[in-house]
């Protein structure tokens, strides 16, 4: 009786210990399961954001690329109003006095370097390359407005003639400009302006 009873005990007890181990074993499983279903959904979410963040950073750069076309084609129609104006005669056949001229030109110089135009632009870039400005002044203090200006045309992968047109300046002031930029920026020989400015 008494062999009996410590045999049934003894079972009991192993019974209880493999009743534990397979409930702390499932319990180890189930952790993972979660662990690893939680994992997979921080990616997807991590994953979802990337993609919105992406989407806003291509939806703000195509806004400013229509912005800075917008500033190119409104330079350009000056520009050739500013041609065209010298041809312009009066009733009597003789070109426009000096003094109209003069009048004439000033309008259209003041709406070729309305800093309000570089302002909105600005703007617009800060948005969409926040930290550009900062990485540029805070490892080239020297650089002034105007190198500015120009990087953030150039970091747009702007041509020359855009440039130009932006910049009201010629093509060959284009390449004087980029020229000195490129020598206070201290851009390596064997490195494209432009691609050094898209890295920043």
């Amino acid at each position: 009786m008494l062999l009996l009873i410590a045999s049934k005990r003894f079972y009991e007890r192993k019974l209880k210990k493999d009743q534990q181990a397979i409930s702390d074993k499932l319990q180890a499983e189930k952790d993972e399961f979660l662990k690893k279903e939680a994992e997979a959904t921080e990616r997807q979410i991590i994953k979802l954001q990337t993609e919105k963040l992406q989407g806003e950073l291509a939806g703000k750069n195509r806004e400013l690329a229509n912005s800075a076309m917008s500033l190119v084609y409104k330079n350009e129609l000056l520009q050739k109003l500013s041609q065209e104006m010298l041809k312009i005669k009066d009733s009597s056949g003789k070109p426009l006095a000096e003094e109209q001229l003069r009048k004439i030109q000033k309008v259209i110089d003041d709406g070729m370097n309305d800093e309000r135009d570089w302002n909105l632009f600005e703007s617009s870039f800060n948005e969409a390359h926040e930290s550009f400005f900062k990485k540029l002044k805070a490892n080239h203090p020297d650089l002034v407005p105007n190198d500015l200006k120009l990087c953030a045309y150039l970091h747009m992968n702007m041509s020359s003639k855009e440039l130009a047109s932006l910049l009201n300046i010629s093509l060959r002031g284009v390449e004087i400009r980029r020229y000195r930029l490129r020598k206070k920026l201290e851009v390596p020989h064997d490195k494209n302006l432009v691609e050094f400015l898209m890295e920043l």
